[in-house]
């Protein structure tokens, strides 16, 4: 099979290059992963091309630039998750969603029964879920939450909070919040 034969690339040229270097964003390694109908492009963001015209200042910025935007993405979208949870139905965001709602449905399960009943645990994998996922129904679920139509601004804010923990030592934890 010729998994290439879908793949278009080209050489960098100078110019090319040149223009990267002057944006505050640096080119990543790219590798590709065969599939059954192609290829899948890999980036990795924190890897980036080790090219002379890449500076060690420009990758660490890139990487750093990127992480911001991704946690900024991330913290506007859990603020609109609060503000209407029936957009992402039963999807949880992290492990602390995972015990919120486990715990709420322990709860509701211990007033509601005399004894408790057996439960079953299933966790399942969904094979090939990304190769499924259309990235345009992707961008049109984002656009619905964000309504991009009515240029809303976000302010995000991040600030570190200092507590002090039983044994009496002070610990420092940061927190964003939009």
């Amino acid at each position: 099979r010729n998994h290439f034969a879908r793949v278009r690339l080209r050489a960098l040229s100078a110019e090319d290059i040149e223009a990267i270097r002057q944006k505050k964003y640096v080119a990543s390694k790219l590798r590709f992963i065969p599939k059954e109908n192609g290829l899948r492009p890999i980036v990795k963001v924190s890897s980036v091309v080790d090219a002379p015209a890449f500076s060690k200042e420009s990758r660490e910025k890139k990487v750093q630039q990127y992480n911001t935007e991704l946690k900024n993405l991330f913290s506007v979208l859990n603020y609109e998750r609060t503000i209407n949870s029936s957009f992402i139905g039963s999807s949880v965001f992290g492990k602390d969603d995972i015990y919120r709602t486990w715990k709420n449905f322990v709860t509701e399960v211990l007033e509601t029964y005399d004894e408790i009943p057996h439960f079953y645990y299933v966790k399942a994998d969904v094979s090939r879920a990304y190769d499924t996922i259309p990235h345009n129904k992707l961008v049109e679920v984002v656009s619905r939450i964000l309504k991009p139509q009515k240029k809303t601004s976000y302010c995000i804010r991040r600030y570190a909070m200092v507590m002090i923990t039983a044994s009496g030592k002070a610990r420092k934890s940061y927190r964003r919040s939009v």
